[in-house]
């Protein structure tokens, strides 16, 4: 069932607006973690989804700071890649109340 909303997510719907520069890499990420997340087994614990959650925010951080990207992560990107990873979240069993992102995020 994970598996099916998950891929049902269109990412080009959450980011509507996005720096031409910066998307491929965004849109990337976002299609790494999802497959990740596809792979895992239903039971994985909270601790384990997390430090996932954690590893794609960390590579969205690197993005933001990438000097050979022109832009970097700006308000409607900032709000479409949230909403995107709590989707996502949320789909895999993480709670969709608590900000898990802001501990991670530098963007």
């Amino acid at each position: 069932m994970k598996n099916n909303e998950l891929n049902k997510l269109e990412f080009k719907e959450i980011l509507t607006i996005v720096y031409e520069d910066i998307e491929p890499h965004l849109f990337a990420e976002l299609s790494r973690l999802r497959k990740e997340l596809i792979l895992l087994p239903e039971n994985t614990s909270e601790k384990d989804l997390l430090s996932i959650f954690e590893r794609s925010v960390i590579n969205f951080n690197k993005i933001d700071l990438d000097e050979t990207i022109e832009n970097g992560i700006d308000t409607e990107e900032r709000e479409g890649l949230c909403e995107a990873l709590y989707r996502m979240g949320t789909i895999v069993g993480l709670d969709e109340n608590r900000e898990y992102l802001d501990e991670w995020r530098d963007w």
